[in-house]
């Protein structure tokens, strides 16, 4: 899912081409409906521009006079405001209208024949006619734009039940941790050497809220590593595979830990693959497979189960094959080892309670935190 700093490149690139082009129509892939409704506008030329908060980018559509717009009228144009998202891999692009990319569920087009497009190959994406943000019980402050409104936020929340979770899960909770996403909150806990699943509590129970402070906390940190990835010359994480925001090679030699070799992994309770240091845990994960299970049969056959759901509903003793893609798993009962179908989605999240558990009896002292520059703090 594209985070913070891909969507606010995401705002600067259609800022770039609003700025040189004058937009004419606007069309969509599929008929208009309640999650993709119609836009009023009907207006023959307008400007386009965009504002990035959060994991929301909301576009504004401004009536324009003529090709130079020249202000030849004193009534103040007509404006109109759309919030998008951008779903689990929305992205724009900006190309001739007779080469308009597939998926693209929203579309601007200029008048000298090329097109602004709005792609999203899930089709996860939305949008909304409003002017508003969404209500902060949905999304917190900006981590990029609005720090210290964000860094006041989530210290005046922390006795909440939300931060009893582990920290690497409650950096994915958009109304306290707005813009980050697991690659982002893999580098983030990675560079401070925290431990992902200490709770949310007791990483930041004794933060300061004074934003000037020059200790490199985590809420800093979140800040910086996202100007990090906005200062980059490429996209920010890849979602545009023609790479019209830059080469996405930039981005893959910046990342220390997410989906780096050498780095542990586990499945959070959210079902998320965690990326950290092995000292906190070792796992090759491959996500979305099942594990496989040979069930005897009273002919003393082997056979594999048709679905999960039924394989789940046996009661019959099995054996997991047992290789890099599948897991075993044995409960204990009255003494006796029995096998239990599992997937290894279930396999990992059992193991990180366990993390968990470890975790809370970890030895909470203050470790040496790593200063990294960033430009909101060289001042």
């Amino acid at each position: 899912m594209p985070e913070g700093p891909e969507l606010f490149k995401a705002a600067q690139f259609l800022n770039r081409v609003g700025s040189d082009f004058l937009f004419s129509k606007i069309r969509y892939l599929k008929p208009p409906s309640e999650k993709l409704p119609a836009i009023p506008w009907s207006k023959d030329l307008f400007r386009i521009s965009a504002e990035a908060r959060g994991k929301e980018i909301r576009i504004s559509l401004t009536e324009s006079s003529d090709k130079n717009d020249a202000k030849c009228s004193t009534e103040v144009p007509e404006k109109l405001n759309i919030l998008l998202t951008f779903g689990m891999a929305g992205r724009f692009a900006f190309t001739k209208t007779s080469e308009t990319q597939k998926h693209s569920l929203l579309m601007f087009d200029t008048t000298d024949h090329h097109t602004f497009s709005f792609v999203d190959t899930r089709h996860f994406g939305r949008w909304y006619l409003t002017d508003d943000w969404s209500p902060a019980s949905k999304r917190g402050p900006s981590i990029i734009s609005e720090y210290e409104a964000f860094r006041s936020h989530v210290l005046s929340s922390l006795e909440h039940s939300a931060f009893k979770k582990p920290i690497c899960e409650v950096m994915l909770d958009q109304r306290y941790f707005s813009s980050i996403g697991n690659y982002l909150r893999a580098e983030i806990l990675y560079r401070l050497d925290i431990n992902p699943y200490l709770s949310a509590r007791s990483v930041l129970e004794g933060l300061p809220v004074d934003c000037d402070s020059k200790q490199s906390d985590i809420l800093r940190m979140c800040h910086e590593v996202c100007w990090e990835v906005i200062g980059l010359k490429g996209s920010g994480k890849p979602y545009d595979p023609d790479q019209i925001y830059g080469d996405s090679g930039v981005f893959e030699g910046w990342l220390q830990c997410y989906m780096k070799p050498g780095m542990g992994n586990t499945i959070d309770d959210k079902g998320r693959t965690m990326w950290h240091r092995t000292k906190y845990g070792k796992g090759k994960v491959s996500r979305h497979k099942v594990a496989k299970v040979k069930v005897k049969q009273e002919d003393g056959s082997d056979s594999v189960p048709e679905s999960k759901t039924s394989a789940k509903r046996r009661k019959t003793s099995g054996e997991l094959i047992k290789s890099e893609d599948l897991v075993k798993s044995e409960n204990l009962v009255d003494g006796t080892a029995k096998s239990e179908v599992v997937t290894e989605s279930h396999f990992f999240r059992r193991r990180s309670a366990r993390l968990i558990e470890a975790a809370r009896n970890e030895d909470k002292e203050n470790k040496n935190l790593t200063k990294i520059e960033s430009p909101y703090f060289s001042k």
